[in-house]
């Protein structure tokens, strides 16, 4: 899941949008868990990972209010896709969530329902992006200050016929054989481009290169992101070019995988 706060003046209802910080994705186990689900008082989401097994039409989420204000929200599901090595987002009705905008007591839960609009189950894994968006409280006329807003962006899967959930495959390490690297020095940087050849998105995590002489440099501690199945993302990493040789080797968690692996480079094509 990915949090972003949005600041700006309620007079003029600016939002100005950054990147909070990079969570790697954990499903919550229950409600009391909500907490480390999002981490910060206001509005908080579980789970962190949705996925629809193949047939299943509804889902829930939950809404958490831990701060001491009522809150509005609004939740949308978007198509989500990788082309060219850039994330793409469209507004889709595949899925809807009822309901999409809500209001939320301090201390208060409240549940939304994901449908899916199409029972049959698709002949491949279909990703989508729920963004849930805390909305500006209304403000009385000339009065001024500073809001910060959170949105979070959730994973969402819908899983072909025979395909488990990704709880379910836990401890069962994805074969790094189905991704392809491609490498590109530039200057101090590094930009990987990493095809998922599977039929199942994969998510990086932990992403170092260790040199011939065994030394590890941690390029990414935590979550790098996801690359969709049959689809292709790029990424540009710090890395001093002193440091690439033949023998070194780029390393990272896939999934929920115990330790890093090695992530096999392929020539660029020209």
């Amino acid at each position: 899941m990915q949090r972003r706060f949005f600041a700006g003046a309620p007079a003029c209802r600016a939002r100005k949008r950054s990147f909070l910080q990079r969570l790697l994705p954990r499903a919550a186990a229950s409600l009391a868990l909500l907490a480390s689900g999002a981490g910060a008082a206001g509005l908080q989401v579980a789970p962190v990972l949705v996925e629809f097994a193949s047939g299943e039409t509804s889902q829930v989420l939950r809404l958490f209010n831990s701060s001491t204000s009522p809150l509005r929200a609004q939740v949308r599901v978007q198509a989500w896709a990788q082309s060219e090595g850039v994330e793409q987002l469209q507004p889709t009705r595949d899925i809807v969530a009822s309901p999409p905008i809500l209001a939320l007591a301090a201390g208060r839960t409240q549940l939304v329902r994901l449908v899916r609009l199409q029972a049959a189950g698709p002949a491949g894994e279909k990703s989508y992006r729920l963004l849930i968006d805390e909305l500006p409280p209304e403000v009385a006329p000339g009065r001024q200050g500073v809001q910060f807003l959170l949105q979070h962006s959730v994973p969402l899967f819908v899983l072909p016929a025979g395909v488990k959930p990704a709880i379910e495959q836990r401890g069962k390490p994805r074969e790094a054989a189905e991704l392809e690297v491609q490498m590109s020095p530039a200057g101090e940087t590094v930009q990987l481009a990493i095809r998922n050849r599977s039929a199942q998105r994969v998510r990086l995590s932990e992403l170092s290169y260790v040199g011939p002489d065994g030394r590890p440099d941690v390029l990414e501690p935590g979550l790098l992101g996801y690359v969709l199945a049959g689809q292709q993302m790029r990424w540009s990493v710090q890395l001093a070019p002193a440091r690439l040789s033949s023998g070194g080797s780029f390393r990272a968690r896939l999934n929920d995988d115990p330790e890093p692996t090695a992530l096999p480079l392929v020539p660029a094509s020209r």
